[in-house]
């Protein structure tokens, strides 16, 4: 029982993140940036809340994913003798891409959001606002790129 509930919990992790990329900014933020534009400051833009919004949340999933996984491996190590080969060959990229997708999300969401958000006590960060959010908006498809690759790894390593 305990395993069913830590798969289940590891699954909505990745669902959370990869739908809440994969909606943000494949289909909200490019039909958000077709309206007309308003004469409104940066900072009060649609694509500055969703991304403000969007790389904690993705980060907590992220770090989900990653303590859910290794608790599993904990708690079932001696299942995981005598799998196929090239299991371990698989699980080794996956690893790869967990570990870039983490300090992706770190940098995304400690870096450059920390850039531009507390434009109150600094002003002078107003300039780099629209490209930042250019820079957070492709660091974002490069995110989504790596945690879709790592969910494909990890549903193929289901399959041993």
């Amino acid at each position: 029982m305990e395993n069913n509930v830590l798969i289940f919990i590891h699954l909505m992790a990745a669902a959370v993140a990869v739908g809440s990329l994969a909606y943000c900014l494949l289909f909200f933020l490019p039909v958000m940036e077709k309206l007309p534009e308003q004469k409104i400051p940066e900072e009060h833009s649609v694509a500055y809340k969703a991304l403000e919004v969007l790389a904690p949340s993705v980060l907590g999933a992220v770090l989900m994913l990653i303590g859910t996984g290794i608790y599993y491996l904990l708690t079932n190590y001696t299942r995981q003798v005598d799998l196929a080969p090239g299991y371990y060959n698989l699980f080794g990229v996956k690893m790869v891409f967990v570990i870039i997708t983490l300090f992706l999300s770190v940098y995304h969401t400690f870096t450059l959001r920390a850039r531009i958000a507390d434009l109150d006590l600094s002003p002078e960060n107003r300039k780099l606002v629209p490209a930042t959010l250019k820079k957070m908006k492709s660091l974002g498809q490069m995110i989504l790129a790596t945690l879709t690759l790592t969910s494909f790894l990890g549903i193929w390593l289901a399959r041993f």
